[in-house]
């Protein structure tokens, strides 16, 4: 057996199982004031109260103020927390939980819920959390971007280029609860016709200890099997990066290499190859540094996200974190 197959074997053996005794429920303030969301949430709680557990219902001050409220729940005895929102709400929270003693469970209730579907676990908030009651938390390794000298810990992607410009004029607010997962992909075709297609250095070192260095459009870290219609490949338990990457190129070879990312999931061809047009390209990383191309005239910042969620720009360094995460995941590897 592989170092990587060993790893993965460890990754997925689950600890102790423990009962729920305080329980927080962190809740994307913008869904509060959605009723049936709100109800939603409060009577996951009183299932909890049913049984004799402390459990609590607070709103999240401000997406930047997630990560210190989950720390100070942790501190204070909690040792059960539930992100109620979209991935953005899970990423802010994520920031305060990895590394602890804590378990993290997961209420979908935004647009994308990339990692809830991931996961297979229901739309239905009350249904969402039966199926992790039942769940034995398993220790994953986390993704970690540092980009403005700040350290972010990620469970779906990361990455620069392309698609974090998309994620900095994402929908919010009434369109996007109105629209959906649609208003993204409109998005994605109005910025593909007007955004300046840049160019970014990438030194990509390799599982074996190998070095790269390459120019791309967009670049990505992935952690999950899929986004959406595309089929990263990441795996949760993986000790090991899954990097996408489309080679520098324009306006028509970017779109080229996203048709064949969503659609075919060809990584080379003999047409593009022809027409001087790109392809995705994958690869299994330690580490990937990114920064900006020397002497090209930049007309714009090149943004870097994680989990969707724009967290800086010109620079990231993306590779494995040494924290880890205790994730309420039904089924485990096998789900």
């Amino acid at each position: 057996m592989n170092r990587e197959c060993q790893l993965q074997e460890h990754f997925s053996d689950p600890i102790l199982e423990e009962d729920m005794r305080r329980v927080l429920f962190l809740l994307n303030p913008l869904l509060a004031s959605q009723e049936n969301k709100r109800a939603g949430v409060d009577r996951c709680a009183r299932i909890l109260r049913a049984e004799g557990c402390e459990a609590e219902v607070r709103e999240i001050l401000s997406p930047h103020s997630a990560g210190d409220q989950a720390r100070e729940a942790i501190a204070s005895g909690f040792d059960t927390l539930f992100a109620c929102g979209g991935d953005g709400t899970l990423f802010h929270v994520l920031q305060g939980v990895a590394g602890s003693s804590a378990a993290l469970g997961i209420l979908p209730l935004g647009t994308g819920n990339v990692l809830a579907r991931n996961l297979r676990l229901p739309r239905v908030p009350e249904a969402a959390f039966r199926t992790q009651r039942e769940a034995t938390p398993l220790e994953i390794p986390l993704g970690e971007i540092v980009c403005g000298g700040k350290s972010w810990y990620f469970t779906i992607a990361a990455g620069i280029g392309f698609h974090a410009a998309l994620m900095n004029l994402a929908p919010t607010g009434r369109a996007k609860r109105i629209w959906g997962r649609a208003a993204y992909y409109a998005g994605w075709a109005r910025l593909l016709l007007r955004h300046n297609v840049q160019p970014l250095h990438v030194e990509m070192t390799n599982i074996g200890g190998g070095t790269l260095e390459f120019r791309a459009c967009e670049l990505l870290a992935v952690r999950v099997p899929a986004i959406d219609r595309w089929r990263a490949g990441g795996e949760l338990l993986s000790p090991h990066l899954r990097v996408v990457a489309v080679p520098q190129t324009g306006r028509l070879g970017l779109a080229y290499a996203c048709f064949h990312g969503l659609v075919t999931g060809r990584s080379r061809g003999v047409f593009a190859e022809k027409l001087r047009l790109p392809c995705p390209f994958y690869a299994d990383a330690a580490q990937v540094v990114c920064r900006p191309a020397e002497s090209f005239p930049y007309k714009s910042s090149l943004l870097v996200q994680a989990d969707g969620e724009v967290i800086g720009a010109d620079c990231a360094t993306l590779r494995m974190a040494q924290k880890r995460l205790r994730l309420l995941w039904p089924g485990g590897a096998s789900g």
